[in-house]
């Protein structure tokens, strides 16, 4: 039976009766203090994700269900933590079927793909190197790797997770990139957009795609930087005379823009060019992160709830130079009153902070 969707969880607000059909991304099995099994779940639909939860007798009642699969809920949307949370009465796992849309349940970049890569390919046809345009057009003209690098997600949670995303993403650390080439001496573009158009690209292979997104067992195991390093190396080998400073150039901007070995990268940055491509991918990851928690967060809401990627709730009060209460006066700005001389209520001194800059 082919199910239409007519709900979907952007449309939704707290308080809401939900009964419609998603997509089980990822479901976590758990236990009460008491011992009892209850689930969570991240549901998905074309328009973003919600969490859920179904308590011990409406999970015992769901009967198998996996991730990837297709289930009608019913339940009502509530306020966790500063997040919404879909409290689940019943979940039917739903029987497949050949004709179904299965658009309805993938959540795609608003942006047009085929625009944004065709700027990409505008890059590669600006660079003057020989040999980094040829190592481009490799993959490029490759149909199932342009397949992929057009519609693959940048990650699974965190930032530009929906397919699209890693086109969007790269095309986005492309133009930064491009933008500070302009500005700095000293950078070679070509080594840079080439380092900025391959950085991620073993996301492809990191990430599966379609309806359930979810890192594959060879993304566990490798990481996109080892995988994108493999692939990128394999190409230079098919080109003949590829300058080997070059190449390891080109190979240090993919090992090195995670810019730290904790945050995965076997080697930090160490030419002009990595620093770039490094701050850019860090730049462009997280505002897509924090675009993240504003979708997801209750627009009613001064502030997120715990961020776990900026370690830190952030304020998410949208800006309504409209309904201003209050202005500052040069005093507020300035902090005191210059014609006084300081009192203890004028802040704190020199002496009243530690060698980290912390208050005692």
């Amino acid at each position: 039976m082919v199910i239409k969707k007519e709900q979907f969880i952007s449309d939704q607000k707290v308080g809401n009766l939900v009964e419609t059909t998603f997509v089980v991304s990822e479901k976590q099995i758990k236990k009460k203090k008491n011992g009892e099994d209850y689930c969570t779940v991240t549901l998905q639909d074309s328009s973003g994700t919600v969490e859920g939860v179904l308590w011990t007798e409406v999970f015992q009642g769901a009967g198998v269900f996996l991730e990837g699969d297709l289930v009608e809920i019913k339940g009502i949307l509530k306020e966790y933590k500063g997040s919404r949370q879909l409290i689940i009465n019943s979940l039917v796992k739903m029987k497949k079927d050949a004709d179904q849309d299965l658009s309805d349940y993938i959540k795609s970049t608003s942006k047009d793909i085929d625009s944004m890569f065709e700027e990409v390919l505008g890059y590669i046809d600006s660079l003057e190197n020989k040999h980094l345009k040829e190592l481009l057009d490799i993959f490029m003209d490759d149909e199932k790797f342009a397949r992929d690098y057009r519609t693959s997600t940048a990650a699974v949670r965190y930032h530009h997770a929906y397919q699209g995303g890693l086109l969007e993403h790269s095309l986005n650390v492309i133009k930064i990139c491009d933008m500070l080439a302009g500005i700095y001496d000293n950078v070679n573009r070509d080594l840079l957009l080439a380092g900025a158009i391959l950085h991620d690209v073993g996301k492809i292979r990191e990430y599966s795609s379609g309806v359930n997104m979810k890192m594959t067992n060879r993304g566990r195991l490798l990481g996109h930087i080892t995988i994108g390093y493999g692939w990128v190396l394999e190409k230079i080998g098919q080109i003949k005379g590829f300058p080997k400073d070059l190449a390891d150039r080109l190979l240090h901007i993919i090992l090195s823009h995670h810019g730290h070995l904790e945050y995965g990268s076997p080697k930090r940055p160490k030419i002009l060019e990595a620093f770039i491509v490094y701050h850019a991918d860090h730049l462009d990851g997280d505002i897509g992160g924090f675009n993240i928690i504003l979708e997801n967060s209750n627009s009613e809401n001064e502030w997120s709830e715990y961020a776990r990627n900026f370690e830190r709730p952030v304020y998410i009060k949208q800006l309504d130079l409209e309904e201003e209460e209050e202005s500052l006066d040069a005093g507020d700005l300035n902090g005191h009153d210059h014609n006084r001389s300081r009192n203890k209520d004028s802040g704190p001194s020199p002496k009243d902070m530690g060698q980290d800059g912390l208050f005692k």
